[in-house]
Order: C-alpha cells, then sequence, then structure tokens
C-alpha cells in the first residue's frame, strides 16, 4: 500500500487508515483484537485510528502496539468529546478536551497521539478555548496534529483564523464522512458528510483549495450499503442484509441506482462492491485517506481495492450514470 509523509510526523503513514470502530477491535476478547491487528499490520497498514467511545478499542490497540513495538512505526490517530450525538453526555470545554487527551494517552499506552480530532462541536464554545488548549497539549509534546471530525466548514474557518490572529497552530486534520452515496438522513445525529447537500459541495470545494489539511474519511462503504452485504440482483430485501441505520441514511432511489452500477462494473472489472467503493474513493481529485474496518480475508480485498485506479468518466458514470 502506498505510504505517506505527513508534516511534522516522522513516520509513514498509509494511505488507507485501519479504523478500530468495530466488534473484531472494540470487544474484551484482546486475542481476536491482536489478531485482527496483525493481519491489517501485515496487509500494509501503517495508520490507525481509534477513540474514546469505541469501546476497549483504544485499550486493545496500546496493548497491541506495545506487543509488537511498532508505535514508532505507525500514525496515530485518535478522537474524543462527542457533544451532539445521540444519547451523549461528553461537554465540550478546554478541560474536557484535555481530560479526553489524557485519558486516550493511557489507553493507548503512549505519551503522543500524531493526530487527535474532535469527534462533534458545540458551537456555542468559542473556538479560542479549544485552539488555546489544543496549543497548550502540542506545546507539551501529547499531540502533534489537530482537528475535528463531524465539525462545520465555518467553525474550522473561525479556529483557523482565531490560531492566524494569536500566532498559533490551528486545525490540520478534518475527518468528515465521505463515500459514493447521497446522504438522506442521520440517525446519529451532529454528523456532517461532504455529499448530499449545498454546504457540503462548498465544503470539498473548500478542502481540495487547502494545502496543509489531512482529510481522513469515514464511513467509506457507506456503514455498509456500499460494502456488497446488500445487491440489488440478489434474492434477499435489504432489511434481511444489514441494520436499520444504513438505510436510513442512505436508503434513496438514486443510492440504489448506484449500488447497481457498482454491482455492474465489478461483475465487468473483477471487483467486488467494497472494491468499487474504495476505488471511487481514492480516485476522486479531492486527495483523502478513507478509515476503513475490515476483518479477516476481506483485509486483503479492502488493500488491493487502494491501488485500482478509475478514470474520470468510470468515477463519474459510477455517481451519476
Amino acid at each position: 500500500m502506498k505510504l505517506v509523509q505527513f508534516a511534522g510526523i516522522p513516520q509513514k503513514g498509509s494511505r488507507l487508515v485501519y479504523g478500530t470502530g468495530v466488534p473484531a477491535t472494540w470487544n474484551d476478547d484482546r486475542g481476536y483484537a491482536f489478531e485482527t491487528l496483525d493481519l491489517a499490520w501485515e496487509a500494509g497498514f501503517r495508520t490507525f485510528d481509534s477513540a474514546n467511545r469505541y469501546g476497549h478499542a483504544e485499550e486493545n490497540l496500546g496493548a497491541w502496539m506495545e506487543a509488537r513495538g511498532v508505535r514508532d512505526r505507525l500514525v496515530l490517530h485518535d478522537k474524543g468529546c462527542n457533544p451532539g450525538e445521540n444519547g451523549s453526555t461528553d461537554v465540550m470545554s478546554g478541560e474536557s478536551i484535555r481530560a479526553f487527551v489524557e485519558e486516550s494517552l493511557r489507553r493507548l499506552r503512549t505519551d503522543h497521539l500524531d493526530f487527535y480530532l474532535l469527534h462533534r462541536d458545540d458551537e456555542s464554545v468559542p473556538v479560542g478555548e479549544i485552539i488555546e488548549t489544543f496549543n497548550a497539549l502540542r506545546e507539551e509534546g501529547k499531540i502533534t496534529r489537530f482537528g475535528g471530525s463531524n465539525w462545520r466548514m465555518h467553525r474550522i474557518q473561525e479556529a483557523n483564523q482565531y490560531a492566524k490572529d494569536h500566532g498559533l497552530a490551528g486545525f490540520t486534520a478534518v475527518s468528515p464522512c465521505y463515500n459514493i452515496g447521497e446522504y438522506v438522513s442521520d440517525p446519529f445525529g451532529g454528523s456532517i458528510a461532504l455529499t448530499g447537500s449545498e454546504e457540503a459541495e462548498r465544503y470539498r470545494a473548500w478542502l481540495a483549495e487547502q494545502n496543509d489539511i489531512v482529510i481522513s474519511t469515514y464511513s467509506a462503504l457507506g456503514r455498509a450499503f456500499f460494502s456488497g452485504k446488500y445487491r440489488t440482483d440478489g434474492d434477499q430485501p435489504i432489511e434481511a442484509c444489514m441494520s436499520p441505520q444504513p438505510i436510513q441514511e442512505y436508503g434513496r432511489k438514486d443510492n440504489y441506482a448506484r449500488l447497481a452500477r457498482m454491482e455492474q462494473f465489478g461483475r465487468e472489472r473483477g471487483l467486488s462492491v467494497a472494491q468499487v467503493s474504495i476505488a471511487w474513493l481514492v480516485s476522486q481529485p479531492l486527495y483523502v485517506y478513507p478509515i476503513v474496518s475490515p476483518t479477516g480475508a476481506h483485509i486483503q480485498e479492502i488493500v488491493d481495492a487502494a491501488d485500482v485506479v478509475l478514470t474520470q468518466e468510470e468515477v463519474n458514470w459510477l455517481k451519476n450514470g
């Protein structure tokens, strides 16, 4: 897999990011988690993503990095602070951000995080407090680069303007949702996608103009809607193939049409639907680092898709027909 050098981080990371927000790595079966992480490493993953809310994922990843002696050979993403997500009681403040970072460092058994992102935003909190806290943590060597996951474009711009005005470091990382589908609804609350609205289109266009922001996108397979679990040419209803959330997020006519085209394209090119999903993302003009969470044999399947090159005509056809 292609490796990439990120400014300020000595070790190289992989184009695809291995996400630990899945049962294989967040449950309390450390042996199974180690087996999964070993397979990801062997397949070429060198960037790993975790979060304080992913069950035991941070503890499992930290124990694995320590046992394998690989902390200084990979790029580590972590996330925390989730105000606005359904069911969350998190509060955004400088004090809570510091507490989340300190707890994640302990769980991950490391003294620094290469990238640290805030899961969601509370727009009532002044950006200055957030920027000041992150810069203090950066000065202490606890984080290298920082940013936001489900953050709206205008808030990132405000944060970076504050940083510029005060001679401080700003956001140099974002992690919104991005896949071939058009967003329908948000069953989780506070999610930000790069498609599905005029605001999303503006956000994507703005990101394309930035030279210093790393874009690691989640939900590359639309929470399994574009994974091949459900096939439009199969005999199973979608409700029998996946949980309700991806259907709520992507269950609309044009997304079913996209899925059908992906199935056709996969048959013609000898690719799975999941591979077509990844190939479409890495062939975009906007350079992104997709976060993926395959397990078992699917790990190599997804890694192989990162080397598939689609033409712009194929990219457009898969999206729009």
